[in-house]
């Protein structure tokens, strides 16, 4: 994350803001990762120590993903329905690309204030007060520099959560968003007590033996295209039936996909329940790509989702997992049409 004045301004604004709050309500997207889930526990910590009345609250019910119950304060987070008091409160929403992703349209409309920190690129600024910085490796990244400026003590606790969201949203630092900058927070992180080989294993490293299971049963349906540079594996009711397994066993699998040589993009796509249209087929997206040439955002918002130029997704409902491959094979083969187009021709 570039530190340019308009940044920098835009960043004490905002730690301003906080300072001037009593009572918050901190949340995040549905079905949150860990740099979601980093952000809210890191800034509840913050808020909770300058002595503000703070909650976190996530709207889905779904089980959090595995790879984050070793956080610290996951357990304080409120589910499903918010706390009664939740329209007095004023609304932070961390990681967030859109309104609709908070999961309850009811508080945020009825929120007294809203506050939006994010780094989402097709970021809506549904706040009172937006901060997106879309070159940042993740909202963790943002946050550090947020509670630098708000006077809050980084105790290790937060700084785990923090560089959690970093090592996550940065794909293991890989990503062309991982900056200079984003190397120095992680060693200063580092510094205050982060052991960052444990929070690897526990992120990469501690695979339950269901979840393996559901590893395999996605290689076994694995579709490659346009000349091996599509992967796509599609994963039914059926394999996490059999293989006793649920959605957020999915956490991390697309990338495995991208990791095939000569593989550009890579498209997980999961059956999940739809309450709202029983009996349509109801599927996820969880797309990857390999190049910063390639953008997977721009596919995802064809289906309505969004998310960043090498990790997004969509959620399609009434389609087939056979038109949703059409759907890709189209739009991936586009995509490095136009990424072709721009390869210099080779001389004679």
């Amino acid at each position: 994350m570039t530190a340019s004045q308009s940044i920098d301004q835009a960043l004490k604004a905002v730690a301003e803001a906080l300072k001037r709050e009593p009572r918050v309500l901190i949340t995040c997207h549905v079905n949150p990762d860990g740099d979601a889930i980093g952000c809210l526990i890191a800034l509840h910590r913050s808020m909770t120590q300058l002595g503000a009345d703070s909650v976190m609250y996530i709207s889905s019910t779904e089980p959090v993903a595995p790879e984050w119950h070793f956080l610290k304060g996951l357990a304080e987070v409120v589910r499903g329905d918010p706390p009664a008091d939740s329209g007095t409160r004023t609304l932070v929403c961390v990681d967030c690309g859109n309104a609709e992703r908070v999961g309850n349209d009811q508080l945020v409309a009825e929120a007294r204030r809203i506050i939006n920190i994010d780094h989402h690129a097709d970021n809506t600024r549904f706040g009172e007060i937006n901060l997106v910085v879309d070159g940042a490796s993740s909202t963790a990244e943002i946050l550090y520099f947020i509670l630098e400026r708000l006077g809050a003590e980084i105790t290790p606790e937060i700084a785990e959560a923090l560089y959690t969201g970093i090592l996550v949203d940065s794909g293991r630092f890989q990503y062309s968003s991982a900056s200079p900058a984003t190397f120095r927070v992680a060693a200063d992180l580092i510094g205050r007590g982060v052991d960052h080989t444990a929070i690897f294993r526990a992120v990469y490293e501690r695979v339950p033996l269901s979840k393996t299971r559901l590893f395999c049963r996605m290689f076994e349906h694995l579709t490659l295209a346009l000349d091996g540079r599509l992967a796509v594996a599609v994963l039914e009711q059926a394999d996490f039936d059999q293989t006793g397994t649920s959605n957020e066993s999915t956490e991390g699998l697309v990338d495995n996909l991208r990791a095939i040589d000569g593989v550009m993009v890579a498209c997980l796509v999961y059956a999940r329940t739809n309450h709202e249209n029983e009996g349509e087929p109801f599927y996820r997206l969880s797309l990857r790509s390999s190049s910063a040439k390639v953008n997977v955002q721009r596919i995802a918002r064809l289906k309505g989702g969004g998310g960043h130029a090498q990790a997004a997704g969509a959620s399609v409902s009434g389609e087939t997992a056979n038109q949703i491959i059409g759907f890709l094979r189209t739009e991936v083969g586009r995509a490095l049409s136009e990424t072709d187009s721009e390869m210099p021709s080779r001389g004679n």
